[in-house]
């Protein structure tokens, strides 16, 4: 059952942070598919989880779709072609504003006039005079300052310059087009050093000067060095520090990269737009600075560096491909944070890859895609970081891995994972109804029997005494009245689970469901039978025992080539491969020996030696296979043959007679179908008289379990 708790939000809640407990059940079963913890916590990152809850945390591929539609999305919406339409916009108001002013002004003039008595009186007539020369005056001025206006190009770079020696008539006219230009100034040399802007707004004429005059030295120290020749830069800095008031840099390439960096906005909008507007736009920016010396030594600037970036490959045409209108700012501002999504998105492709997830920049992240993605981003890089913290894995010579706590978690998922399916496919029908002596108390009663357990059951006792008797109490009780509680038998059970390993075992997640069902039989052990043990047995060309902390990390072994001769390695003309190696130097890896072969053989002679070891009256091995067995021992010599052989077969069923001598019951699960792996399971079923299963790695643990569950109870007369 899930629990929900809910308290007051106090702001200290971290909502995108799953638990430890979610994480470890998430990278379970890329650990189990993989065998590498590294490579696990990598594929949870990359592909997110969803909690007990339901609540999913999305993986960096998921956040890296939404970047690239948020990118798509600005796009597909905007076209920068019409950056320049705001600024002609508002050229065009305040030369409108100017006509006005000065059509007003005329027409104030010719009102005084008009506005004169018309007696002869002197006074009056010479006043009358003076209006008029004010008139034709003003008429020549207006007329002047109207054809001035007529003559602006609709360029807005030669506007600018035209309004720049344009002597303006109405105030607020004058004041807007200063701010206009002041902002330009701001955003042209933004473009170029971000630190200087604020140095802008107040900019004197000597200002003007002392920027002019440090622009011309760098272009010069920026000649020498197209030239091959080195100039002093020291000497640079020390006459123009105060113009680097966020830090000077502490060479000529760290100064150029730092304003290319600054101009990359500009230049990706330079690119991005058409011709005749990107000459518009250079006009522009050459046009916003009234001095011409200073103009001509930003223009040389602006080159150097277009040179430097081409070289570089900065400022790339951006792709735009929609309508919607962008003032100049706007674009720049856009251009700026499309090249930061750009910069973002080359960075989680980079950790995707294989990549360190911290460099990853959380705040680039929150200021490009939001709040949510910042948490989402900093909580997946936290990951190893929260199962270390609850002592599930731990970090050993520059490598995690998983704590004994870990495993006994990951073996608890697996086993409640197999549970929760048998729950929903309706598995089952396995209990058992068989009475015992001793064991685990049933509801049902039994008259009581000499020698048994005396679980008295008292109701029915003195119900019997009372149908006997039919007196009035006291009662009087007689040994046929005792009536007991029924009880179900349990014994120990000794179990070695054969695991195949060879390569085939990689195919279809064979391997990985194999790994999970041993998980969950330890775990099914420890928890509900602890009085019982479980060996886990690889086979693969010759067999070991497995540690059950080693499980999540094993792989099944890879198939390798046969370059080299080894005893008696023959190829017939039927392609089939015949190859004897010592045992003894196979095992103790004196030998390169191919070991993706299926021993099954082998297997059973180790789990034979660990089961006789034990002293419980059930021994049972539960082999899981995908195939024939292809290889053998014989004359303490490791035989591989392929295809399998009729000698490999033999010596493996004379193996399985061994085991049914000495009681060992076998239960295979075949994961797989081919009609001469079933031959074989069925010879060795017939002779042990085990159970044979052919199942699938999706429901090899609903029948592993089942079946270990239902041969845990045992009749006893």
């Amino acid at each position: 059952m899930i629990r929900y708790r809910y308290s007051a939000w106090d702001g200290s809640q971290d909502v995108f942070h799953p638990g430890p407990e979610d994480v470890l059940k998430s990278l379970a079963d890329y650990l189990l598919q993989g065998g590498d913890l590294q490579k696990a916590l990598r594929m949870l990152m990359q592909r997110g989880m969803t909690d007990r809850h339901g609540q999913v945390m999305p993986g960096l591929q998921d956040i890296l779709r939404r970047l690239r539609a948020m990118k798509e999305q600005q796009l597909r919406q905007y076209n920068p072609n019409s950056a320049l339409d705001d600024l002609r916009r508002r050229l065009d108001d305040i030369v409108g504003r100017e006509r006005q002013a000065l059509d007003a002004q005329l027409e104030a003039t010719r009102q005084r006039l008009d506005g004169l008595p018309a007696d002869t009186a002197p006074e009056t007539a010479q006043q009358r005079a003076n209006e008029a020369r004010a008139v034709q005056e003003m008429e020549e001025l207006v007329a002047e300052r109207r054809a001035q206006l007529d003559a602006l190009p609709r360029d807005v770079g030669d506007s600018i310059r035209g309004l720049q020696q344009y002597d303006f008539i109405d105030q607020q006219a004058r004041a807007d087009f200063a701010a206009l230009l002041q902002s330009l100034q701001q955003q042209a040399m933004d473009s170029l050093w971000q630190s200087l802007t604020q140095r802008l707004q107040n900019m004197t004429s000597a200002d003007m000067q002392r920027m002019r005059h440090m622009l011309e030295d760098l272009n010069r120290l920026l000649e020498q060095r197209a030239w091959g020749e080195e100039g002093d830069f020291r000497e640079f800095l020390k006459k123009h520090r105060d113009l680097f008031p966020d830090g000077a840099p502490d060479s000529l390439e760290a100064l150029l990269e730092q304003l290319a960096h600054h101009m990359q906005a500009m230049q990706s909008l330079l690119n991005s737009l058409s011709d005749e507007k990107r000459q518009e736009l250079q006009r522009l920016m050459q046009q916003v600075f009234g001095d011409e010396q200073l103009q001509q030594a930003m223009a040389e600037l602006m080159q150097h560096l277009q040179d430097y970036m081409q070289q570089e490959g900065l400022g790339e045409r951006v792709p735009f491909q929609g309508d919607a209108e962008l003032p100049l700012q706007e674009a720049l501002r856009l251009i700026q944070r499309l090249q930061g999504m750009e910069q973002l998105e080359d960075t989680l492709e980079r950790v995707l890859w294989g990549g360190d997830p911290q460099q990853i920049d959380d705040e680039q992240v929150r200021q490009l895609m939001g709040e949510e993605a910042h948490g989402q981003v900093h909580a997946l890089k936290d990951l190893a970081e929260q199962l270390q913290q609850q002592g599930y894995i731990r970090k050993s010579k520059e490598r995690l891995e998983l704590t004994a706590r870990g495993i006994r978690q990951i073996a608890q998922k697996a086993m409640l994972d197999i549970f929760a399916s048998l729950r929903r496919d309706q598995f089952g029908k396995h209990g058992a109804t068989r009475r015992g002596a001793s064991g685990q108390r049933l509801e049902e009663t039994k008259a009581y029997v000499f020698g048994e357990p005396f679980d008295l059951h008292l109701a029915r006792t003195v119900m019997n005494a009372v149908l006997r008797t039919a007196a009035q109490p006291p009662l009087r009780l007689a040994p046929q009245d005792f009536e007991v509680h029924g009880s179900e038998s349990v014994s120990r059970c000794s179990t070695v689970l054969l695991l195949d390993m060879s390569g085939s075992m990689e195919r279809f997640s064979r391997f990985s469901a194999a790994k999970k069902v041993a998980l969950a039989l330890d775990a099914l052990i420890r928890t509900q039978f602890p009085r019982d043990t479980l060996h886990i047995v690889g086979f693969f060309t010759y067999a070991q025992e497995l540690k059950i902390e080693d499980l999540p990390y094993l792989t099944p072994k890879p198939f390798g080539f046969f370059p080299y001769m080894y005893g008696d390695m023959y190829h017939n003309p039927m392609g089939y491969l015949d190859l004897q190696i010592e045992a003894a130097d196979a095992i103790a890896g004196r030998v390169d020996v191919p070991q993706a072969f299926t021993n099954i053989q082998a297997g059973l002679q180790v789990a034979t030696q660990l089961l006789t070891r034990q002293h419980a009256a059930n021994k049972q091995v539960i082999l899981i296979t995908d195939g024939e067995p292809t290889a053998h021992i014989r004359d303490r010599k490791i035989c591989l043959e392929y295809p399998p052989s009729q000698r490999t077969l033999l010596e493996t069923l004379k193996e399985v007679k061994r085991c049914t001598r000495q009681d060992i019951t076998i239960n295979t699960f075949m994961l797989g179908q081919d009609y001469y792996m079933e031959r074989f399971v069925n010879e060795l079923t017939k002779i042990n008289r085990g159970r044979a299963f052919f199942t699938s790695p999706e429901n090899i643990g609903d029948y592993i379990l089942v079946d270990y569950l239902a041969n845990r109870r045992k009749k006893i007369a």
